[in-house]
């Protein structure tokens, strides 16, 4: 196989159009034109052509996954998900090493950042914090250490939680229950639940 014309693209002029054979094959960046030495009039091995083709194909699924991580901080088992589907495994494991490396994305800093925002913002418990990383790929082994030291913080979330829900006191046995299922719903543990629940249950 021969590349026959290698021509500028008209709205993306830092990319090209390589053609071989007399007709188009790839689109390819200025840069990377030059890292792989194409020419006109080169005549390509199979070989090479499927490397630089491996390359280009990498290179974009590179690109998708830098796009998917601009909007938010993403885990692994996210960004492979992105790109599962449209492309092979071994492309998709380079690009999660690539990433990786550069800290781009990083599962333990990542479990540390949404235990923190869950703890300030959403009034989450424990076993509702660990569920949602669970979904996210983030296993517990790598959550449990950044929520060791929550206890405290987890009871007074739920001692605020029941101060906007409780207007007065004590509540019945039917409101003790609604109220209850609340905060395992939120993710607390039963005795968490409880100790909240204690200035308002009912001594019948």
């Amino acid at each position: 196989m021969k590349i026959t014309a290698i021509t500028p693209q008209k709205k993306r002029p830092n990319r090209y159009n390589v053609f071989i054979d007399n007709a188009f094959a790839f689109g390819i960046d200025g840069v990377d034109l030059l890292y792989y030495k194409l020419k006109e009039g080169e005549e390509l091995t199979q070989e090479r052509y499927d490397t630089v083709m491996e390359e280009l194909v990498f290179i974009k699924a590179r690109e998708e996954a830098m796009r998917y991580l601009d909007f938010k901080p993403r885990t692994k088992k996210e960004v492979r998900q992105k790109l599962y589907g449209e492309y092979s495994e071994q492309i998709i494991e380079r690009v999660i090493e690539l990433l990786e490396k550069y800290k781009l994305i990083d599962d333990e800093n990542y479990a540390k950042l949404y235990i923190k925002d869950c703890l300030n913002l959403k009034g989450w418990g424990k076993r509702r914090i660990l569920t949602e990383l669970a979904a996210r790929g983030i296993s517990a082994d790598i959550a449990e250490p950044y929520l060791a030291d929550t206890e405290g913080i987890m009871a007074k979330k739920a001692e605020k939680l029941l101060e906007k829900r409780i207007k007065t006191r004590p509540v019945d046995t039917k409101e003790y229950k609604k109220h209850m299922d609340f905060l395992l719903r939120r993710g607390f543990d039963y005795e968490t639940a409880k100790t909240a629940l204690e200035p308002y249950k009912s001594e019948e």
